[in-house]
């Protein structure tokens, strides 16, 4: 107790100091620390309770404002993700059937090429049977050429023979007339 202070006589009902923790109200009237014995008078029980019951109430208000500065911290910054993250989404969607209406708009042009590419490749199938039946001549005349080659090859064989065999028959006698000859 402090100076101030007066104690309190019988009957009256303590006083208590709100700022210790273990003297605070719990809001239970069988152990409120006014009356440890609970044989206070009825009026100034009621007094006591209600003065009990309002801290009681602040506290809970305390605790319940905190918690909601606490949810706020949390709470707001993720609804301004997933607002931005919606709206990135629909975006996106938005994206996506833009596109697939393109698409869609020119398979019509798409189609009409591959119609166009249907008929030149019928005119190139055909075109690729001629060049076939042209390769296979061609073939024929080079198998013909490579015959004839041999021939040829043949033939010069001979013909660088026989101009061997002439030089030796005219070259020495030759030879000899040179020494005869002035110049």
């Amino acid at each position: 107790m402090s100076e101030n202070e007066k104690p309190p006589e019988q009957g009256e009902p303590k006083k208590v100091n709100w700022t210790n923790k273990e003297e605070q109200c719990s809001g239970d009237p069988d152990n409120c620390p006014h009356h440890p014995d609970g044989s206070a008078a009825l009026g100034e029980e009621s007094k006591s309770m209600e003065e009990c019951m309002g801290r009681s109430l602040e506290t809970l208000s305390n605790a319940f404002t905190a918690s909601a500065k606490r949810w706020e911290a949390i709470v707001y910054p993720a609804l301004f993700a997933f607002i931005l993250l919606a709206a990135y989404g629909f975006f996106l969607i938005y994206s996506l059937t833009e596109d697939v209406s393109k698409v869609a708009h020119h398979m019509g042009e798409i189609t009409h090429h591959m119609e166009k590419v249907s008929t030149t490749m019928d005119i190139v199938s055909r075109n690729m049977i001629v060049m076939t039946q042209t390769v296979d001549t061609q073939s024929a005349s080079m198998q013909e050429m490579a015959i004839n080659m041999r021939g040829m090859n043949m033939s010069m064989n001979q013909m660088r023979y026989d101009i061997s065999v002439m030089n030796n028959s005219v070259s020495r006698p030759m030879s000899f007339m040179n020494t005869f000859m002035p110049w």
